[in-house]
């Protein structure tokens, strides 16, 4: 009937804008919340045995985050990563996985060395993590000789790191994280999926609130 006439949608726009504009919003949160119940009732479910979670092992609350190191919106989305770790403490993980862009140069290395670090210790990988999204202007300015210190800061080997980032097998766990981002239709960074449930870009606290309390499940572990 409306793209037979067009001309009511005027009518009622030049008519009433304040409550047309109502209208499209509730449209739109409406389309947003089938979109949410149907991520909730199929969640996608990544592979997570053996990788380094930062949080509880078997908290209820999972959120996988698909990054790159020299992303500056990673870099945003990490303070509201940071409050969701507190406000749900001992009841949430974080899981970190890789999809560097082939624009940022020493997103693929840091990538690497953090997998190789987290062979050795897990937390000294989030250690990591949190330095190179503190000091990202620094690892883009000097690379290789910012990820032997940052390595080196978190408190591992890290000469066998450095070596051990060469490894295939640990190169293999970076490619897989980009075959399953893309199998997901995860474009761009960063990706979360909060118990399986996608969200796409540095959103707010809220955004990721929200879904929390939607999603009354834990990701299946050992998948």
């Amino acid at each position: 009937m409306l793209e037979q006439h067009p001309d009511i949608v005027y009518s009622v726009f030049r008519e009433q804008p304040g409550r047309f504009a109502d209208l499209l919003r509730s449209a739109a949160a409406s389309a947003d919340s089938a979109r949410v119940l149907e991520a909730i009732r199929h969640p996608k479910v990544p592979e997570i045995v053996h990788r380094a979670a930062l949080g509880n092992p078997s908290a209820p609350i999972t959120i996988v985050e698909y990054s790159d190191f020299e992303c500056p919106f990673c870099r945003a989305a990490r303070p509201t990563l940071v409050a969701l770790m507190q406000a749900h403490a001992g009841r949430i993980r974080l899981i970190v996985k890789h999809t560097p862009l082939d624009e940022h140069a020493e997103a693929m290395p840091a990538a690497l060395l953090f997998e190789a670090i987290a062979r050795q210790e897990p937390n000294a990988a989030y250690r990591f993590y949190d330095d190179l999204f503190e000091h990202q202007a620094q690892l883009r300015a000097e690379g290789d000789r910012f990820l032997r210190l940052a390595a080196t800061r978190a408190g591992v080997d890290a000469r066998r790191a450095i070596v051990d980032a060469r490894r295939a097998d640990i190169r293999a766990v970076i490619d897989r994280d980009i075959a399953e981002a893309k199998a997901f239709g995860l474009d761009g960074t960063p990706c979360f999926l909060v118990n399986g449930i996608p969200v796409v870009g540095a959103q707010p606290l809220s955004a990721f609130e929200t879904l929390i309390a939607r999603s009354q499940f834990s990701l299946p572990v050992g998948e």
